[in-house]
This record gives C-alpha cells, sequence and structure tokens, in this order.
C-alpha cells in the first residue's frame, strides 16, 4: 500500500511540475513580426527596429518610433567613451597574504543629430499590446546634411574673420 501511494505521489509530482509550451520559443516568436528577425540591409536607407509595451497604444508607438529614431542617431554618428579601472590590493606576507581586486568597466555611447525624413515604414502591433516598428532614413539626406553643416561652419568662420577685420580697423583708425 506504502509503494502505491508513494508512486502515485511521484507521478501527481511530476504531471504538476510539466509544463505547457507556453514560454517556449515558438510561443514568443508568433507575437512577433516576420519582419522583426530579417533586418533590412540597404544600399541607400538606414533601418532601424524598436519596440515598446504601453498601456497607451499611442504612447507605445511614439516611443518604439523615437527608440528607432535614436538608434540610426547612433548609426550615423555616435561618440563613444569608454573606462576601465582595474583596482588591486594585496597586505599581509606568505600564507597569511590577502588580496582584493576590483574591475569597473563603463561604457558611455551619446549621438545628437538632426533628422529629416527618419519615418517608420512598418508598423505592427502584437496581441499584448507591444508595439513593433521599422523607421528608414536615406542616407543621402545624410550626405545633404554634412554638406549643409560644412556650409554653416564655413560661413560662420567668415563672419569670425570679417569681424577680427573690423576690430582691427576700428582699433587702427582711433587710436
Amino acid at each position: 500500500m506504502k509503494r502505491i501511494i508513494i508512486t502515485a505521489c511521484a507521478l501527481f509530482l511530476f504531471a504538476g511540475c510539466a509544463s505547457n509550451r507556453s514560454g517556449s520559443t515558438e510561443a514568443t516568436k508568433s507575437n512577433v513580426p516576420d519582419w522583426w528577425f530579417n533586418p533590412a540591409t540597404s544600399a541607400t536607407h538606414f533601418y532601424a527596429f524598436a519596440q515598446a509595451t504601453k498601456q497607451n497604444p499611442s504612447l507605445a508607438q511614439k516611443t518604439a518610433t523615437e527608440r528607432a529614431r535614436a538608434d540610426i542617431s547612433s548609426q550615423v554618428k555616435a561618440s563613444v567613451q569608454s573606462e576601465l579601472r582595474d583596482w588591486m590590493q594585496e597586505s599581509g606576507v606568505g600564507e597569511n597574504a590577502q588580496a582584493l581586486e576590483f574591475t569597473e568597466s563603463t561604457i558611455i555611447s551619446a549621438s545628437e543629430n538632426s533628422f529629416q525624413g527618419a519615418t517608420p515604414d512598418k508598423y505592427e502591433q502584437a496581441r499584448d499590446g507591444t508595439v513593433y516598428i521599422r523607421v528608414s532614413f536615406p542616407k543621402d539626406a545624410v550626405e545633404r546634411e554634412l554638406v549643409n553643416a560644412a556650409k554653416r561652419e564655413e560661413a560662420l568662420y567668415n563672419e569670425f574673420k570679417a569681424s577680427q577685420a573690423f576690430d582691427r580697423m576700428e582699433k587702427q583708425y582711433s587710436d
């Protein structure tokens, strides 16, 4: 009788610990759009993918769009700073020696660009409310912006030089 009860308890325990497939990869992937795992590459556009889950669908869409734009900004230009701190200390002699060691690595990536034309071109909302979005940005727009920035810098430099020339002339005639 004991053997039957132990066997029955073991079966219940085994059946209770078995899981359904809801947490499996297949179930998770079905919630995600097909294009999410096939990143686009193009000679003419930058692409970025982002997602957001919010109670408000409009806020989720805006959040995902801004995250994707931030990713494109990093693809265009990013300043990266990294720091590695390595600290060691040892005290004592022989078998009584004690060593302490600490290593810390920090990476900061910042990007600041202004975009015109970075627009969402794929959008999907999953059953759980997660918004998946793809934003594209034409590469030639980056080139145009770089040329315009160079022209602005040149114009500012020319204004500065002209201002210096006028200051010299004014100083010369005021003395």
